[in-house]
């Protein structure tokens, strides 16, 4: 499948123009990826921007080597990440490792942040779903977190 069917079909995108899908194919191209792939590491040089169109991916806090790797979010088909980019960040804040195999629409950032900043309402509608994906991060860590903390046992003076 081409690049532009991909954007237009991905309801990310799919209210952009025809000249503005063609826009972004021209800046974007479709990877594939192993199970345990890295597909950006914390740190890196964020470069690009991700859209996930099969498999899973993990979002993980950095850690040296022998260390737990937390997972912060498991990134599902059609979703966004690596979007720090997008937010004026240099590098990644994270790192992202397949959970399977997984198909990824790789976007240059600074060239879609471009288009964002010429383009009002087509920046508005990707930094709205940025916006959100960061909420709904936020919230699943919350909720996860909670599950953790209710099973602690409270010692009290009765």
């Amino acid at each position: 499948m081409k690049v532009e069917s991909i954007l237009k079909g991905h309801v990310l995108f799919s209210k952009f123009s025809i000249e503005e899908v063609n826009r972004i194919s021209g800046f974007s191209e479709r990877r594939k990826y192993r199970k345990n792939d890295l597909i950006f590491d914390h740190g890196e040089k964020a470069d690009h921007v991700f859209v996930l169109l099969q498999g899973s991916v993990f979002l993980h806090l950095p850690a040296k080597l022998e260390e737990f790797r937390i997972v912060i979010s498991k990134v599902e088909t059609g979703d966004l990440f690596g979007m720090s980019s997008l937010l004026g960040s240099e590098y990644y804040l994270m790192e992202a490792k397949c959970a399977e195999p997984a198909d990824v629409l790789v976007i240059n950032a600074k060239k879609l942040r471009n288009l964002l900043e010429t383009d009002c309402m087509v920046g508005f509608i990707i930094m709205n779903e940025v916006a959100l994906t960061y909420l709904n991060r936020y919230f699943e860590i919350l909720n996860r977190l909670q599950g953790i903390v209710i099973q602690i046992p409270l010692i009290t003076n009765v």
